[in-house]
């Protein structure tokens, strides 16, 4: 059984989703005073900590979750318990009462207004309050949100779900919560709204989100509900996810179809389609992207980050990009920058599975990067201690990667990779490099790269993340013109590389004797899609900058 706090709290017969007491599962029944509350519950930030004040020895520890990432979690502010107005509370209920909302439920989910006039929301995350939205201005029509400043962006209501409940309703809205509340049914809600993108909510809530079996997204039915209901799917897996189309009801949403009619909210979840099975493809599904490209033509993809390259190609997700080269020649180096380039220009997050660096001497150099300063304070100009604190906080939700305490192999690495994923929203994923994986197979290795390249393949697209898979050559044909610059078919395995790539690169510097040019060479091997570059290649060469720790093209090159 996959492993969750909550199907544990509930294989131990804890009902309690928030800090408290209860009967012991253990001793309880057979004691003489069978209701007494003898089992303290507590919920803290590393995990669930339970223990019977009785002498039957019931206690232990329950994790939140059995995956362990090298990241430091956000230090949120937790905010104070709002003041509320008893005087103005009835036309909070009046308020309410137009909605078909009653007094129970406001009081159930802590719903109160102040003395502002300002309406207010409560988020508690296992019994802690985390989170404060208010609402100004109420009953004038102008919905004008605030939410309490550095604080941990959780899920409106979800303390409130039953410990055994194997699926959830997700909506856009509190008062959409409500809503289902009034006809005996849990929902959870987004703090931010239908234009809510980053859904910072599923990372800060993915334990409890991985305890269900099923979601139910029920959000609003116009363009920017059913963008929402895509960035949540794409979060949360297709094969879990039904939709709810209020419009079948010719209605926005579900305190709409609350007021229109109380059975037919209720009902609605009856209504739920399963998300299509992401393996069968119709016409239905691709006919408005191909009227979309017989007007416009192609997507060309997101830059590079330098105009040079991007003459060569852009860069979409969904596709494997393999990069080899010489060892020592730049590789990983030039893989870096078109990391930092990504989550500068687009805020892309990354999962890295590096065998040849630790974290911190990764971040050092994306640190310096984003600086241009040295780390070292042993050459000028050098980072100055706040300089390195808010680098730490830039990256803080864009870098991931696995331990260097254990051995992956493909399989290792994918299901990490997609954990983080779901988890974390990450947008790609870099495997560096090849020979430095758990690489164990009977027979040819070229059938077994075919294999592991075509996980990664279906991997990337099955995801939506860019795949960049580092390998070193094996081969080498030096002569007196190109100081033995490999190419995709260098590679161990040989072909496999060039035929599964999206992207084929090469990064190469010229030795001379003992020493190595500053010109790096990008060679574009293979662009797949036209639309997205040239795909006869070609190269373009970029120097290092000393000053800013990067690669820069050079002037000649974007003219070209």
């Amino acid at each position: 059984m996959k492993y969750n706090y909550r199907q544990r709290l509930h294989d131990l017969n804890i009902t309690l989703s928030q800090t408290g007491r209860q009967t012991c599962p253990k001793c309880s029944a057979t004691r003489k005073n069978k209701d007494e509350k003898c089992l303290s519950v507590t919920f803290k930030s590393d995990a669930i900590y339970y223990k019977c004040h009785n002498s039957c020895g019931f206690t232990g520890i329950v994790n939140y979750s059995d995956k362990d990432f090298v990241i430091s979690n956000k230090v949120y502010q937790k905010p104070k318990e709002p003041t509320q107005s008893e005087k103005n509370l009835d036309k909070l209920v009046r308020y309410f009462d137009k909605r078909c909302i009653s007094r129970k439920t406001l009081l159930t989910y802590g719903v109160s207004i102040n003395e502002n006039n300002e309406m207010i929301f409560k988020y508690y995350k296992n019994g802690t309050l985390v989170n404060i939205k208010t609402r100004k201005n109420l009953g004038d029509g102008k919905k004008q949100f605030m939410q309490s400043k550095d604080s941990e962006k959780t899920f409106f209501g979800m303390d409130l779900i039953p410990m055994q409940a194997r699926e959830v309703i997700i909506v856009e809205g509190e008062i959409d919560v409500l809503s289902y509340a009034e006809v005996g049914l849990y929902a959870i809600s987004i703090p931010q709204g239908g234009s809510d993108t980053k859904l910072e909510c599923i990372d800060n809530c993915y334990d409890f989100l991985d305890s269900f079996d099923n979601y139910i997204i029920a959000v609003d039915s116009d363009d920017i509900g059913k963008k929402l209901q895509s960035n949540l799917i794409n979060r949360l897996g297709k094969h879990k996810c039904k939709t709810i189309d209020f419009e079948l009801f010719d209605v926005k949403d579900a305190n709409e179809l609350l007021v229109q009619n109380r059975d037919d909210l209720k009902e609605s979840i009856f209504y739920a389609k399963s998300v299509p099975m992401p393996t069968i493809e119709t016409i239905d599904d691709i006919e408005n992207n191909l009227i979309n490209i017989y007007r416009h033509g192609y997507d060309s993809g997101l830059s590079t980050g330098w105009e040079s390259l991007d003459n060569k190609f852009t860069i979409r997700k969904g596709y494997l990009m393999i990069v080899t080269g010489v060892p020592t020649r730049g590789k990983s180096f030039f893989v870096d920058n078109l990391l930092y380039n990504m989550t500068k220009n687009y805020n892309w997050k990354h999962f890295i599975c590096s065998f040849e660096n630790r974290l911190e001497e990764h971040l050092i150099r994306y640190m310096q990067f984003h600086t241009e300063l040295n780390f070292s304070q042993t050459f000028k100009p050098f980072m100055k201690e706040k300089d390195v604190l808010e680098s730490i906080n830039y990256f803080r939700d864009k870098i991931y990667r696995v331990k260097l305490d254990n051995s992956y192999s493909m399989d290792d690495i994918l299901e990490n990779a997609e954990y983080a994923v779901k988890r974390y929203g990450v947008d790609s994923v870099v495997i560096d490099p090849y020979n430095k994986m758990k690489n164990i197979y009977d027979g040819r290795e070229d059938k077994y790269i075919d294999s592991i390249l075509s996980e990664i393949q279906v991997f990337a697209r099955r995801n939506n993340v860019l795949a960049v898979f580092i390998a070193h050559p094996t081969k080498m044909y030096k002569s007196k013109d190109d100081d033995g610059i490999p190419n995709m078919y260098s590679i161990s395995g040989g072909a496999s590389w060039y035929n599964m790539a999206d992207y084929g690169i090469v990064i190469h510097r010229n030795k001379d004797k003992k020493t190595l040019s500053k010109t790096t060479q990008i060679i574009v091997e293979k662009v797949k899609d036209f639309h997205l570059g040239d795909p006869s290649g070609g190269v373009v060469e970029m120097d290092y900058n000393y000053k800013t720790h990067k690669l820069e093209e050079k002037i000649n090159d974007i003219w070209q």
